[in-house]
């Protein structure tokens, strides 16, 4: 069969022949002492692809990073998000301290006057002489809240021997104290001098007390040295002033959500907000993880399309440098962040309810940054490494392994020729 002029038989002899004049080349070089040299062993070499899958791995780290952080400040509404754990902070002290007793999930603040504090009764008996002798017996009855307690103490001991004033005082007392009526007794002594103390349990008037019969040594004990009272305040809301009273001053407020301690008289403001510390350090994870980000982009940018143009959509910001500002971030000149607590604390106490929009409103900087990051994570993942496939695709094509390769893989006289010549260029050179 003829193929070009050259028949089947032509072709296989001709691939003979050349096999032959390659053999006998090889003997005239191998007296080449410049061809006996050992030849350096090739290495094969890692794919060119491995180092993007790395960089597909990292990128999908760093955007995943970036959502976590914005969802801990996004969206007013959701229950997880930092700005929605309040804390409630009272502005006096001195006045009132509060307490969280159930979640508190919405934004208000409360003015606080207490006009007065609610008070235990207070019965405090006339000195005496705690170690003179005591001059008659004690009879009499202490009227409580939970009961009437009955004090009969001896002035003699069973031997007929006389007991002392202090004694007489402090039998007293742990007679009223074991019957529990709402009373705690208490014997005082100083210098030698005592004196017995009746004080309710509890503060408020229905917690009052009475004292009454004979009583010796604790004479003076059924006069009031300070009344029960109880606590007198007002709450005012949303313009409206309520007035209440109570017994303790251990009281509510904000349907029972936010538990507060009335000190003393005067006026303090009681606000239910953001938690400034754990919106601080939310803040300032968001903007190392936007950073991390960028630094992943901006070192990978040439890897595809996909790359540059995250890149280019987390460049334009997070809002503008104004609003940044005003919660603490500056923007750098390579267009990374900084976050300044300080000045974020600044803008909680002036502004907290713009300072709140600007973190988790709509089109804040948390739904921006959140938004950025989803979109990242939606990238076509061969985009983000399009360039480096396009180049391990020309590396492979015209790699010299390939082209031998080829070589090899078509007919004896292809290969024969391509060794040849070779041969005979290392003889040349």
């Amino acid at each position: 069969m003829w193929i070009n002029g050259i028949n089947s038989y032509g072709s296989g002899y001709y691939n003979y022949q050349a096999a032959i004049n390659n053999a006998r080349l090889v003997q005239a070089l191998s007296r080449n002492p410049d061809l006996n040299e050992v030849v350096e062993k090739v290495e094969p070499k890692n794919s060119s692809l491995s180092d993007s899958f790395s960089f597909v791995k990292e990128y999908t780290s760093s955007m995943s990073s970036l959502m976590q952080a914005a969802s801990e400040l996004k969206g007013a509404s959701s229950s997880t998000s930092a700005v929605n754990d309040l804390t409630v902070t009272s502005s006096d002290t001195d006045v009132a301290t509060v307490t969280e007793r159930l979640p508190v999930r919405n934004y208000s603040e409360y003015v606080l006057d207490v006009s007065q504090t609610a008070r235990a009764q207070v019965n405090v008996s006339d000195t005496v002489t705690a170690s003179d002798t005591a001059a008659e017996d004690m009879d009499f009855t202490v009227a409580g809240s939970r009961g009437t307690a009955s004090v009969q103490v001896s002035s003699t001991y069973d031997d007929g021997t006389a007991k002392t004033n202090g004694t007489m005082l402090r039998e007293a007392a742990s007679q009223i104290n074991s019957q529990n009526v709402g009373v705690r007794a208490s014997v005082i002594e100083d210098n030698g001098e005592a004196y017995l103390k009746l004080e309710s349990t509890h503060t408020g008037e229905v917690y009052g007390f009475r004292a009454e019969g004979q009583l010796g040594a604790a004479s003076g004990a059924d006069q009031v040295q300070t009344a029960a009272l109880n606590a007198e305040y007002s709450v005012t809301e949303n313009g409206i002033t309520r007035n209440y009273t109570s017994s303790g001053n251990d009281i509510t407020i904000g349907a029972g959500r936010i538990g507060v301690d009335l000190k003393e008289t005067g006026e303090v403001t009681i606000r239910s907000e953001m938690d400034q510390e754990k919106v601080s350090s939310a803040l300032q994870d968001l903007v190392s993880s936007y950073n991390n980000a960028l630094k992943v982009l901006n070192d990978n940018y040439d890897r595809g399309s996909g790359v540059d143009r995250q890149l280019r959509s987390l460049v334009r910001g997070l809002g503008s440098e104004q609003s940044l500002a005003k919660i603490g971030i500056t923007v750098n000149k390579d267009a990374t962040l900084e976050f300044d607590a300080d000045v974020f604390a600044e803008s909680m106490a002036r502004e907290p309810s713009l300072v709140r929009d600007i973190i988790s409103g709509t089109g804040g900087i948390a739904d921006t940054a959140f938004n950025k990051a989803s979109g990242g994570m939606n990238m076509n993942s061969s985009s983000l490494i399009n360039n480096d496939v396009a180049e391990a695709q020309y590396e492979m094509m015209y790699s010299p392994f390939n082209v031998m390769s080829m070589y090899s893989r078509n007919s004896a006289y292809l290969h024969n020729n391509f060794y040849a010549v070779g041969l005979m260029m290392n003889y040349l050179i």
